[in-house]
């Protein structure tokens, strides 16, 4: 085999090729890196799933300005903290649904100044594609986000879905009373 030496000039060549080489994968890398970062970030803080008041307030600031803002009907509120009956609200929400940051605060408030040991609330986050928490999705039959079921014991007694007709509070203690049949 021949001994090749390979010039001084040769080499540098070879060097600035590799370096221009290393600089062109780099920066694809990084925008790759970039792209799929930010995504990932983006879906990981939605809520999903079982979730407090607490951790909704925490997690989204958007929440918490909208519960300082909201003034709930004192009335709605008043027959609220009067209740001697048990119910449970399963209040469905994303984080990421524009209509759930504009009604659901409403309901956190007004459920909190309501104070009634005879309300229990269950939040679920879910996914952008209401697709997840399956099981309560499907228990439930949720196709719109937010809704609201209230249930008297184990039996629905009546649901808001997307929007309320009234101030949530208000719709929500017209289902209490009767007077608003499941959508």
């Amino acid at each position: 085999m021949k001994d090749v030496n390979l010039s001084e000039d040769t080499i540098q060549k070879t060097e600035i090729l590799m370096n221009s080489a290393r600089r062109l994968l780099i920066i694809p890398c990084i925008f790759f890196i970039g792209i799929c970062g930010g995504k990932v970030s983006a879906q990981s803080r939605d809520l999903i799933g079982l979730v407090s008041a607490d951790e909704i307030i925490a997690k989204e600031r958007i929440f918490d300005i909208y519960i300082k803002r909201y003034k709930p009907e004192a009335a709605a509120v008043e027959y609220l903290s009067s209740l001697q009956d048990s119910v449970t609200l399963y209040i469905f929400f994303g984080t990421w649904c524009r209509e759930s940051k504009k009604y659901v605060p409403g309901l956190m408030k007004s459920l909190k100044l309501a104070d009634s040991k005879f309300i229990r609330t269950i939040y679920i986050g879910t996914g952008r594609q209401k697709k997840v928490p399956d099981k309560f999705l499907n228990q439930f039959n949720i196709k719109y986000i937010p809704t609201v079921v209230v249930l008297k014991g184990t039996e629905e007694v009546g649901r808001i879905e997307e929007k309320p007709l009234l101030p949530i509070e208000a719709d929500v203690v017209q289902i209490l009373k009767g007077q608003r049949k499941k959508d």
